[in-house]
């Protein structure tokens, strides 16, 4: 999960401070182990607490309620998954800091425009303790920095496939898609009968979506899909960064409609396609410039930088010396001086923000006053102004992010199999009577 739904998946936990005045498990209950996942547990509790949460979404979107049972089998799924990488997380020493906590629980409180306080006072006074959920946010942003961190490691990404992709890019108009996404997981070592029973879950769901069913609520009750928690949101994608298996379908797809199962080793995926938009140019502005740098020191005081400089600029307004000549001369900055003070093409907003702002006053080929930097005294010539189209450039960025998004998210699924595989799990659930 990207930081950017770490915070909708904090929304959703905190809008349930507006839905209902009755979230809060009795604090008379009895807590009781549910499940033992490697050296963590799981409390009845949390379990409780997550279904609550569930069900709220789902009446507040008018959708129907899933079975308990399965409901609960579901979220405990999750929980366990989350346990996992949350204690792999803690074993690498992944730690938020107090005060970037509460910048993303203000962030969350100004998402309910609410400050913070009042954020807090309105889930207590809704039975929603503000120390769960600050715990609970703190979990999330451990495990989501955790597993980018420990996936990207295991992506690699060749120059051959960038410029395979950006040849792809060149050759095909570029087209994005805003997809919803849910999995119905079949593990690789299946039975046939299990195989059919996901597919035969997987066609119901489907159809029912077809038929108007709430993709993010039922995407929320069964998906197990890593985007599930923010109702199956698959993001804006190309066509390059989605898996192969879903560029033909998505292709075929209307604004609004639903796939059919898609077959994989992971299980059955179903698509909706909410929107799709065209390529768009990448063109920047760009300053050319060259300047003359006094650095103050033990011999030279500011105001001994500051006359110098306007002594240079004076002679040469005046036609008594030379730009270049004088950089090669007197300044000292090492990377231009030997240029003639040449700092050659450039994006706005590359320099120091003194700089920019003097380079942003001048007309072409105009000197500006002496000012001050973080790096010294300067004088700026404005030589040229242009604006330069950088879309080749974007492409193969791009294209490098594409590869690694969608490696990324076949890695997440694969991860996730792997841990929860070679994990100890032991399941406590008492049997309906």
């Amino acid at each position: 999960m990207t930081l950017k739904h770490l915070i909708s998946a904090c929304l959703l936990v905190a809008s349930l401070a507006t839905l209902a005045p009755q979230t809060a498990v009795s604090a008379e209950t009895i807590d009781k182990v549910i499940a033992h996942v490697d050296q963590d547990v799981i409390l009845q509790s949390e379990l409780d607490r997550k279904v609550i949460q569930a069900k709220d979404q789902l009446r507040a979107r008018g959708a129907q309620l899933p079975p308990d049972d399965l409901l609960r089998k579901e979220l405990l799924e999750q929980l366990i998954i989350q346990s996992l990488q949350y204690q792999m997380a803690n074993r690498a020493g992944m730690q938020v800091q107090p005060a970037e906590l509460q910048q993303f629980a203000t962030r969350v409180a100004q998402q309910n425009n609410m400050s913070l306080e009042e954020f807090r006072l309105q889930m207590q006074s809704r039975g929603v303790a503000w120390e769960l959920f600050l715990d609970d946010l703190r979990k999330e942003i451990v495990t989501s920095r955790f597993r980018d961190a420990y996936v990207a490691r295991r992506i690699k990404i060749s120059e051959k496939e960038i410029d395979s992709l950006v040849q792809s890019m060149n050759a095909k108009s570029q087209v994005e898609y805003k997809l919803g996404h849910i999995l119905i997981a079949v593990d690789e070592s299946a039975s046939e009968s299990e195989i059919n029973t996901a597919k035969a879950k997987a066609v119901d769901i489907a159809n029912q979506l077809k038929q108007g069913g709430d993709f993010e609520a039922m995407a929320q009750s069964y998906s197990d899909g890593s985007e599930a928690s923010s109702g199956g949101d698959f993001g804006w994608n190309s066509e390059q960064n989605l898996p192969e298996l879903f560029r033909t379908p998505v292709y075929y797809l209307e604004r609004g409609k639903v796939s059919t199962p898609i077959r994989s080793p992971a299980g059955f995926h179903i698509l909706k396609l909410y929107d799709k938009r065209g390529d768009l140019e990448h063109v920047v502005q760009q300053t050319k410039s060259r300047h003359i740098l006094v650095r103050p020191d033990a011999i030279t005081t500011e105001q001994d930088a500051i006359d110098l400089l306007n002594h240079i600029r004076e002679q040469v307004i005046a036609g008594e010396a030379d730009f270049t000549n004088m950089a090669k001369k007197h300044s000292d900055d090492p990377g231009s001086a030997n240029l003639g003070g040449e700092l050659g093409w450039n994006n706005v907003g590359a320099f120091d923000p003194a700089f920019e702002d003097a380079l942003g006053s001048l007309s072409i080929n105009e000197i500006s006053q002496p000012f001050q930097s973080s790096f010294g005294w300067h004088i700026v010539q404005l030589t040229g102004k242009r604006q330069d189209d950088q879309s080749e450039d974007m492409k193969r960025q791009q294209a490098a992010k594409i590869l690694r998004q969608r490696k990324f998210s076949e890695e997440v699924e694969n991860w996730v199999r792997e841990i929860r595989d070679e994990a100890y799990v032991k399941k406590i659930v008492e049997e309906e009577a």
